[in-house]
């Protein structure tokens, strides 16, 4: 594995990232028992769209990387693209997020299995348009999915944050954080649930060392566009949040950023 990647166009050392631990970059070529570890980090969602992006952006930075989805030959089909593409470990849990028994069992696996949780990105989510005035809406889902799932997900690996004094969780939020949705009102609320929880991991987990980051993007360029007529290359661009997490990996340790909007350069999405 080499000791220098490329972030944002400029080269970086691993060492200062902090994917190789002291003992893997002060080896000098002597045989050491730390040689093969690995950072990891956690993408949900991250078969497609912006979780897909992030997760291959990590594995090519020398990230061990864990993915999730409900689909198990989605996984199966994105672990072997990814390893080929960065030659790093891909690992995969199939995991229904609507179902909290599913989601605080696959937080359990992966404890046992890290020696440390470095990254967490919570990004699965799903979006179900409905109106308050609708007399059927569909909270319940988008509840357990957009907030319960990273809610109880975190919670679990809260321990080991503490433990470790160092991490980076990035809250993948939307813009209707900033813009309440008329016409996407459960999608919303839960989104404001998840808001209020990133903002008191924040405020929690500072003192403690742990970087948490959210991110609150207008319309994206995935495949939830796919047979509609859209701008597609006016949304915010996959690769490019992918590209800000690398960044703020390799920042120094005194810089946190808290919550980064991203907007489309079309102001009709």
């Amino acid at each position: 594995m080499p000791h220098v990647i490329k972030v944002a166009g400029r080269e970086i050392s691993m060492k200062t990232i902090g994917i190789l631990s002291n003992d893997q970059s002060d080896a000098k070529g002597k045989d050491s028992p730390h040689l093969c570890r690995m950072k990891n980090a956690i993408v949900t969602g991250s078969t497609k769209g912006m979780g897909r992006s992030i997760a291959e952006e990590l594995s090519a930075n020398g990230y061990r990387v864990w993915i999730s989805a409900r689909n198990m030959d989605d996984l199966k089909a994105a672990k072997a693209e990814i390893e080929q593409q960065t030659g790093n470990e891909v690992l995969i849990h199939a995991v229904d997020f609507s179902v909290k028994e599913e989601v605080e069992n696959y937080a359990d696996e992966l404890l046992k299995s890290c020696a440390t949780v470095d990254v967490l990105v919570n990004n699965v989510g799903i979006y179900m348009p409905d109106n308050i005035l609708d007399e059927t809406m569909h909270l319940e889902k988008q509840m357990d999915v957009n907030f319960y799932a990273p809610f109880y997900l975190t919670q679990k690996f809260l321990g080991q944050f503490k433990a470790q004094k160092a991490g980076n969780i990035f809250n993948i939020c939307s813009v209707v954080n900033r813009k309440p949705r008329v016409d996407g009102a459960s999608y919303t609320l839960s989104k404001f649930a998840f808001w209020g929880y990133h903002k008191l991991l924040h405020q929690t987990l500072l003192p403690m060392g742990v970087k948490v980051t959210g991110f609150f993007p207008s319309s994206i360029n995935t495949s939830s566009w796919d047979g509609m007529e859209a701008p597609k290359d006016d949304f915010v661009q996959p690769e490019d949040i992918a590209a800000m997490i690398s960044t703020i990996l390799a920042m120094k340790r005194g810089t946190v950023p808290s919550e980064i909007d991203l907007v489309a350069i079309n102001p009709d999405f």
